[in-house]
């Protein structure tokens, strides 16, 4: 039997709509119940996760960011955060101005964005997004370079949206390509996130796992999307949810159903005998 549970969030946990099933909490709430530790793992920044968190009813630890930071949403305490310096983050920003597109700048507390775009109607591409208002956590910079406005701290990743996928895909290769102590990965099918090399998603689980003494053969893990991939394949049972990438369904050892069709819960009721279903 697995002796961590972890998950990816949008398109994984949380169904098409952006609400949490029923079937998934009841997991989770039953698995801590019976001391299995369970975690959320998100390219979101870990506060983005707290309305979910708090459907859950319990403390969840989170890892956010891609594995830029681990902690306790609730309390703030943070076990490390893996913060970009000021030298990459020039180093994006000088990409995005090349192909002249805007970007987000996440912190461990904010979001700014740069894009006069988002200065009255913005806030809804953003709870488009991530499902509810987050209009305390945004700042509008309504300079063209972002860099001259704010003295950014603990920024733990750069986000890029853009509908056009070939041209995405081409400022995705050239940040990889130019910027070597980044790496910048598909978050969603029209997003790019850039975090400090050496952080994943896989990384940080791993990590988690041993500070509670637990092997990566005895994680199970769910996701659907790019950033997911180095965790799908760092631990033992490592399930693409139905509705996944093909990227993630070619590295994962099972499937499971779509995250409509509560897929986790599904998975997690078999081998746990939870009882859901």
């Amino acid at each position: 039997m697995y002796k961590l549970v972890a998950t990816d969030c949008d398109g994984t946990f949380i169904d098409s709509k952006g609400w949490l099933p029923e079937e998934n909490k009841i997991a989770f709430q039953r698995l801590h119940q019976r001391g299995i530790p369970v975690v959320l793992v998100t390219g979101r920044n870990d506060f983005l996760t707290k309305d979910y968190v708090d459907e859950l009813g319990f403390q969840c630890p989170v890892i956010g960011g891609n594995g830029a930071t681990l902690g306790n949403i609730y309390t703030g305490e943070r076990k490390y955060v893996n913060a970009m310096t000021r030298e990459e983050m020039n180093g994006v920003f000088d990409i995005c101005d090349k192909f002249k597109v805007p970007c987000k700048v996440f912190t461990t507390e904010k979001c700014y964005t740069n894009d006069i775009d988002l200065k009255n109607g913005g806030i809804k591409l953003i709870t488009v997004k991530y499902t509810k208002p987050i209009k305390t956590t945004i700042e509008n910079i309504l300079e063209t370079d972002i860099r001259k406005t704010v003295d950014f701290k603990n920024v733990i990743k750069v986000v890029v949206i853009e509908d056009n996928i070939e041209f995405l895909t081409e400022i995705k290769d050239a940040i990889n390509e130019k910027v070597k102590t980044v790496t910048a990965i598909q978050s969603n099918w029209n997003c790019i996130d850039i975090v400090k090399k050496g952080v994943s998603k896989g990384a940080a689980l791993l990590k988690y796992g041993e500070m509670l003494g637990i092997k990566p053969k005895d994680i199970i893990a769910f996701g659907d999307s790019e950033n997911d991939v180095s965790m799908i394949k760092a631990v033992g049972g490592g399930y693409a949810i139905g509705n996944a990438d093909q990227c993630v369904k070619d590295v994962a050892k099972y499937i499971a159903d779509t995250n409509d069709n509560c897929g986790v819960a599904k998975v997690l009721d078999k081998e746990f005998n939870l009882g859901i279903y």
